[in-house]
C-alpha cells in the first residue's frame, strides 16, 4: 500500500513537472478593420513608445503551463491605420517632452499605452470558449506639451475552443479585444468633453 502510494505521488509529480515545464506560445493573427468614423479636423503626432511596440505578456498556469503572447506588433500596425481613419493626417513624433516649437505645426499628439492584459482559458473559467481583455490608455497633448486628456479604454474578445487548438483560440480573442478596443477608441474618443473643447480651439485658431 505505502508502495503504490509512493509511484502515485510520483507520477503526480511528474505530471505537475511536465505541465509547468510546457509552453503555449500564441499567435496574434488576422486582418482587423478600421472602424468607418467621421474624421476629427486636426492634425495629430502620435508617439508609439518601444514598450508599446514590443509589448509581450506572459503568465505560468498551474494547470497548464506558460503562455506568451505577443501583443506589440499587431497593435502597431492597428494603431497606425486606426489613427489615420480617425484624423485628418497623422504623423509619428518623439517621446514626451517636446522641445520648443517642434510640434507647432500639429494640433496636438496622441500616446497610446497597454496597460493591461489578461485571459481566461475554459479550465480557469469552467466555459466552453476562451476571453481576452485588454486595457489602453491614451494620453492626449496640446502643441504645448501639456496633457489635455486621459482614458482608459477596455477591449473584449472571446472564441470558442472547438477544431482550434488553444494557441488559435486564444490568438483569435485576443484579436478580438484588439478589434472592440479600437472600435470604442473610433466612436467614444470624438464624444469625449476634451475632445470637443480642443477641436473648438483648433477652429478657432484656423478662424483668427
Amino acid at each position: 500500500m505505502g508502495h503504490f502510494s509512493y509511484q502515485t505521488h510520483l507520477a503526480a509529480l511528474v505530471m505537475g513537472i511536465l505541465l509547468t515545464s510546457c509552453t503555449t506560445n500564441v499567435r496574434v493573427e488576422g486582418t482587423v478593420p478600421t472602424p468607418l468614423v467621421a474624421k476629427i479636423p486636426a492634425n495629430i503626432g502620435v508617439h508609439f513608445s518601444d514598450e508599446f511596440r514590443t509589448f509581450h505578456y506572459q503568465e505560468d498556469l498551474k494547470d497548464s503551463g506558460t503562455w506568451k503572447i505577443p501583443l506589440g506588433g499587431k497593435n502597431l500596425t492597428f494603431f497606425q491605420n486606426l489613427l489615420s481613419s480617425m484624423f485628418t493626417a497623422v504623423e509619428e513624433v518623439s517621446e514626451p517632452p517636446f522641445p520648443d516649437g517642434e510640434m507647432q505645426h500639429l494640433d496636438g499628439v496622441l500616446v497610446p499605452r497597454i496597460t493591461k492584459y489578461g485571459f481566461l482559458t475554459p479550465a480557469i473559467s469552467g466555459l466552453k470558449f476562451y476571453s481576452a481583455s485588454i486595457e489602453y490608455q491614451i494620453l492626449l497633448y496640446n502643441r504645448e506639451g501639456e496633457v489635455i486628456g486621459d482614458w482608459n479604454i477596455v477591449g473584449y474578445g472571446k472564441s470558442e475552443g472547438g477544431s482550434f487548438g488553444a494557441d488559435e483560440a486564444l490568438g483569435d480573442a485576443t484579436m478580438l479585444a484588439i478589434r472592440d478596443g479600437g472600435a470604442r477608441i473610433a466612436i467614444e474618443m470624438s464624444q469625449q468633453p476634451q475632445i470637443i473643447k480642443w477641436v473648438k480651439n483648433i477652429e478657432a485658431t484656423v478662424a483668427e
